[in-house]
């Protein structure tokens, strides 16, 4: 429910200031996966090191949803909002002037953090500042942020020969600069986006427990099959259209699901997300081809936008008190637990002969079982 008191704010200026900051943010986060091998070589890592590299960054999302999650419930949102852009820009500078694995680390958890920070913060003020039909529509819009992947991917094939790694990570902080000016201007100086949580947080987090694993059950789904895509990548020809079209598949999705939303609420919209990956991975499991793998690369992006364009909006509707924190943690940590996906393929044997289809048909009926027992059917 939007809060009354930010109706006046134009959510426009709020959805361009987040979509900015969690472009740039995507970008850097994405940018250490297609750089491993590059930092594993300049920093002489082992496997163990690379592994605790990424896994450190992931970790730190999640922290960072926490913490600062709850410093803006409390202080403000539009402020925390600029305080996340100074702690971004901390930690983008440390990791290009890094000169060690430690000091790589450390600043990559600075980084990780901010990234945390800014999901939930930025779907708390769109929910704060539209109407219910402009919040699913403009939740979706600003999940198309993740395409600063893309940049990621298109950098680390064309641009890392000429720039160096250092220099791929510094220059994103000029536009970091640039929209801390843009986000004083623009958001500070509307005190009525500071809409503060002023009751004890234990007290607030009674009754929200049954919620919370709600939205992380959703989040450590359906971000699980989305983690999937990485086996399928490798199946798609290694060009740079088909990179484009891999990553740009999921804007339909994300879209498709704000529509459906609008349409007939956020349970059926799960349905039909849950229903429509059980069908896909049966249907390409029986094909037992590798015209099947690509479809499947190709088309699981599409599927997979439904609920990650919806969640956002669907979160906030989800929390009362607290709702920064508690939807960007349910999201973060979700995506924390998704991370063990391809993990449990490989410990599970399904990694081969095309068995990894069963493991994404039974992502699809547990989201539709949590959807089944746990979203009202008037939650629309």
């Amino acid at each position: 429910m939007a809060d009354s008191a930010t109706n006046s704010v134009f959510p426009a200026r709020v959805y361009w200031t987040a979509f900015i900051g969690l472009f740039f943010d995507y970008y850097d986060l994405y940018l250490f996966v297609y750089l491993e091998k590059t930092l594993a070589g300049h920093f002489q890592l082992s496997g163990g090191e690379s592994s605790w590299l990424q896994f450190a960054g992931l970790a730190s999302v999640g922290a960072g949803s926490l913490l600062f999650g709850y410093l803006a419930d409390r202080f403000g949102r539009a402020r925390l909002l600029l305080a996340v852009f100074g702690v971004y820009g901390a930690g983008i500078a440390g990791i290009s002037l890094a000169q060690d694995y430690g000091s790589l680390v450390a600043w990559r958890v600075v980084a990780s953090l901010a990234l945390g920070a800014e999901w939930g913060i930025s779907h708390s003020l769109l929910a704060g500042c539209a109407t219910r039909g402009q919040r699913y529509r403009l939740s979706a819009l600003l999940q198309f942020s993740i395409l600063g992947g893309l940049l990621a991917a298109l950098a680390a094939r064309y641009a890392l020969p000429a720039l160096g790694w250092r220099w791929m990570f510094a220059l994103s902080i000029i536009p970091v600069a640039l929209l801390s000016v843009w986000r004083w201007r623009g958001l500070v100086a509307e005190s009525d986006l500071n809409v503060r949580e002023t009751a004890p947080l234990l007290t607030a987090l009674r009754g929200q427990g049954r919620r919370f694993a709600v939205g992380l059950a959703l989040a450590a789904l359906t971000i699980a099959s989305g983690t999937i895509n990485v086996f399928y990548a490798k199946e798609l020809p290694q060009s740079v259209w088909y990179t484009a079209a891999f990553w740009g598949l999921v804007a339909p999705g994300m879209l498709g699901g704000a529509w459906l939303v609008g349409r007939m609420g956020v349970r059926r919209a799960l349905q039909l997300y849950a229903g429509g990956l059980v069908a896909l991975s049966l249907i390409c499991w029986q094909m037992n081809r590798p015209e099947g793998k690509m479809i499947f690369a190709l088309m699981l992006p599409v599927l997979n936008g439904i609920p990650f364009g919806l969640m956002g909006a669907y979160f906030n509707e989800l929390f009362g008190e607290y709702r920064t924190m508690l939807s960007g943690s349910a999201y973060n940590l979700g995506r924390i637990l998704a991370g063990l996906a391809p993990v449990m393929l490989t410990s599970l044997g399904l990694a081969e002969g095309g068995r990894y289809f069963l493991f994404t048909a039974t992502l699809g009926l547990a989201v539709g079982s949590v959807v089944y027992l746990f979203i009202a059917k008037t939650d629309h």
